[in-house]
């Protein structure tokens, strides 16, 4: 399924069961006047669905480029795929050593700058919510939206699968929210929410984000972050509530 989020950024979903819910493993198509960008490639158990969806989506002109939030599999595993089924397409990612994760020929981002992608400007972002080092969020400067890994995912029904924020009865639920970060971010167990919140906030001051888009949930509305934030704190609450910290 894809879904139009603004004019320039589609949002291709695809999902894993997980118990009685599911969990999105998307990706991001960008389309600039100087080529097509993708955010993350998306699991192997996908492929062939997501090149399909992205020749469609690009009217067969493919990929020019692949900004990588970070090298694990859901979200690496089909770029040998794209640069081969496409050919010639960079790829950007904030590993700091990229060739000892496969990456050999990877144009290295920096976290924390900026940089431009087919005369695109992105920022890289420490994120406050991540699972891997040199995990990076990005935030396009055209768009306004911010692609988050792993943080700001929820679980879902397949009903929801193509749902943003806005579709829910009232945004995304709390209980999608708190199992899916539950589950995915265990280390939540030893955070202090408060700080949290502030790290949190503190990010999201630097922009102006029209879109939260995650690859493990439904994108949020910006109109929806205030309440979606919210239900993720009392979600790293109640994780720290149930674990006993020696």
């Amino acid at each position: 399924m894809t879904v139009s989020l603004t004019d320039s950024i589609t949002w291709l979903n695809e999902s894993i069961a997980h118990g009685d819910l599911n969990e999105h493993v998307s990706v991001y198509l960008i389309e600039t006047e100087s080529g097509n960008i993708v955010v993350d490639s998306g699991s192997v158990h996908h492929r062939e669905s997501i090149s399909e969806q992205l020749q469609d989506a690009t009217d067969d002109e493919g990929l020019d480029a692949i900004i990588l939030s970070h090298s694990d599999y859901p979200h690496s595993g089909n770029i040998g795929e794209f640069r081969e089924r496409w050919g010639g397409v960079e790829l950007i990612a904030s590993s700091g050593s990229p060739e000892i994760q496969g990456l050999q020929d990877a144009t290295k981002c920096t976290i924390g700058e900026s940089m431009d992608v087919l005369g695109r400007t992105f920022s890289f972002i420490d994120p406050p919510l991540a699972d891997r080092s040199h995990t990076t969020w990005i935030y396009d400067h055209v768009s306004g939206v911010l692609f988050t890994a792993d943080g700001f995912g929820n679980y879902h029904r397949p009903k929801e699968e193509d749902y943003t924020s806005a579709d829910f009865d009232d945004v995304t639920p709390f209980e999608q929210i708190y199992r899916y970060h539950r589950d995915n971010l265990v280390w939540l167990r030893y955070v202090d929410p408060e700080k949290l919140h502030e790290a949190l906030d503190a990010a999201f001051d630097q922009f102006e984000i029209s879109y939260i888009a995650p690859i493990h949930g439904n994108p949020i509305v910006g109109s929806d972050r205030d309440t979606y934030l919210d239900r993720l704190i009392r979600a790293s609450d109640r994780i720290a509530s149930e674990y006993v910290v020696a």
